[in-house]
């Protein structure tokens, strides 16, 4: 089955060349890679160029006028030819098998929702200029306990594979209740996005379009699958912004859209007039 990843990004060509590095060491090789850029960069042109030799990658951008990644996702979705697509972010680096487990675990109209390892500024730095890679971590993960959990590292246990067939992975999957949608980690068949009109860009404040996507896909009649200890990430630490007004405008649209069951976005992939 073709695979179309998608990997929204911003002025972070270093993180992005980590991603790359990655996608090109997947157990799993019939997939494209999907570049959205909120921005346009010469950076990010020029790495691209290194890696389209031997990788098919799309390269999307707009213009740089704040947060809007909604509407580069909506660009680029298109393009995509998988019939399956997973959706990281611009500052995770997958591990190997990444793609492979996504499918292994995929299903019609069904969601997966992985995870990811927070790590801290010293390893993430090491990663940044090349003291140590991802796919050393990953296959030395628990030998390296004590320098992956040093630091300000959170959800050291998100990065532990478990065999699928295991009764171990399927006890915690049946114990594991916190399933949701986070938006370096998720991925479902193209056709369950489309039928909800991809992201609303709308949905302008913060950085909700993971919860607006989870409660539009559960309403059109998805249901959400847990991805942990299967399909892993790791994530490069970085200093946050604070969004907390940008939150509550974010909400306060998704309670409207809520209320009115619009889980079929108007300003989507397609731009409809508002059935309101």
């Amino acid at each position: 089955m073709k695979v179309s990843i998608i990997i929204p990004t911003y002025k972070d060509s270093v993180a992005l060349k980590l991603i790359l590095d990655a996608l090109s060491y997947q157990t799993y090789k019939d997939f494209e890679i999907i570049i959205a850029e909120d921005g346009n960069s010469l950076e990010t042109k020029k790495l691209l160029q290194n890696y389209m030799i031997s990788q098919k990658i799309l390269h999307f951008t707009q213009e740089d006028r704040g947060n809007r990644k909604a509407r580069i996702m909506n660009k680029a979705l298109p393009h995509t030819t998988g019939e399956y697509i997973i959706f990281i972010d611009g500052d995770v680096i997958p591990y190997s098998n990444f793609i492979q487990n996504h499918l292994r675990l995929a299903q019609r109209k069904t969601i997966l929702c992985g995870r990811r390892v927070n790590l801290g500024d010293a390893v993430s730095q090491d990663l940044r200029d090349g003291r140590v890679s991802a796919l050393e971590l990953e296959k030395k993960y628990l030998r390296k306990f004590s320098y992956i959990n040093s630091g300000n590292t959170r959800h050291y246990e998100q990065g532990l594979v478990l065999c699928q067939v295991s009764f171990l992975y399927n006890l915690v999957q049946k114990l594991d209740t916190n399933v949701h949608i986070v938006g370096s980690n998720f991925s479902c068949f193209r056709e369950d996005l489309f039928a909800i009109n991809g992201f609303d860009e709308d949905i302008t404040g913060g950085s909700k379009d993971d919860v607006d996507l989870e409660w539009r896909f559960v309403m059109n009649g998805c249901s959400l699958k847990s991805a942990k200890f299967c399909a892993n990430l790791f994530h490069l630490h970085h200093e946050r912004s604070s969004r907390v007004e940008d939150e509550a405008v974010a909400k306060q649209e998704m309670a409207i859209n809520k209320e009115k069951k619009r889980f079929v976005c108007s300003n989507g992939i397609e731009k409809r007039a508002d059935n309101a």
